[in-house]
């Protein structure tokens, strides 16, 4: 009887020791355990309503003008139409990221084969006719940076075509960038920025490639004073000048 006894007071013990480690192992696991799924909802969540209040440029169809520019558009000979994420050409797409081939079965065959930066970490291959520089990062060769330069100020308008697409907009060359942005909703003391060289989009939609625009129309500023006491003044955004360039850079992974 009493070895009986002995042998279930052992077991009693036994069942207690497994109760306390089954209990010790689920309290250190609901502290290392990775995020529930609802943390990671609400992240996903928050991305998408960051993603739906970025900003998209509306053309103004409405203006006047607008038609007439668009027609005048579809007659050219070449077409650039520069959108956030697509850029076209003739109506054929090409992306940041695309491979070399892709762009030369759009493009044609460039000015001149591709030249290799010093250090030879990117390559540029350069359209006269077109006024279009494109870069690609090496060895794999895929679009990094598209450079569009259509005018300079000694020259005047330096490609074969009179109107590009920005933003679905109309923009026609050497006209002031006050006159390109009636036709859209951008502003001023909107989405269009600015440093001291270039305007740019504030919070602009993403793309799956992002990428930064620069907006070659050089900003104006208020002078105070005069020759060598001369300052630099508060933006002047009613005087513009005309868009020269348009800068595409795959941001930095």
């Amino acid at each position: 009887m009493k070895n009986s006894l002995v042998i279930q007071t052992l077991k009693k013990i036994s069942l207690s020791f497994l109760l306390l480690n089954l209990t010790a192992c689920n309290f250190l696991g609901d502290h290392s355990k990775a995020p529930e799924p609802m943390e990671e909802t609400s992240k996903e969540q928050a991305t998408q309503k960051e993603d739906a209040e970025a900003y998209v440029v509306q053309p103004n169809y409405d203006h006047p003008k607008f038609k007439e520019l668009d027609a005048a558009f579809k007659k050219q000979k070449h077409r650039f139409e520069i959108d956030r994420c697509e850029f076209k050409y003739n109506d054929q797409s090409f992306f940041i990221g695309n491979s070399y081939d892709k762009i030369i079965e759009i493009l044609g065959k460039p000015d001149k084969e591709p030249v290799l930066t010093l250090d030879k970490l990117y390559s540029s291959i350069r359209y006269n006719d077109l006024g279009i520089t494109i870069w690609f990062s090496e060895p794999k060769k895929k679009v990094y940076e598209i450079n569009f330069t259509f005018s300079d100020l000694m020259d005047g308008i330096l490609v074969k075509y009179n109107i590009v697409k920005f933003r679905k907009t109309p923009y026609i060359l050497e006209t002031d960038l006050n006159q390109f942005i009636e036709l859209c909703d951008l502003s001023h003391e909107g989405n269009l920025s600015h440093d001291k060289s270039s305007f740019y989009i504030e919070n602009e939609k993403k793309c799956e490639d992002q990428a930064e625009t620069f907006i070659g129309s050089r900003p104006h500023f208020e002078n105070i004073g005069g020759g060598h006491m001369t300052i630099t003044g508060s933006f002047d955004s009613k005087t513009t000048g005309p868009i020269r360039y348009i800068s595409i850079e795959k941001q930095k992974d």
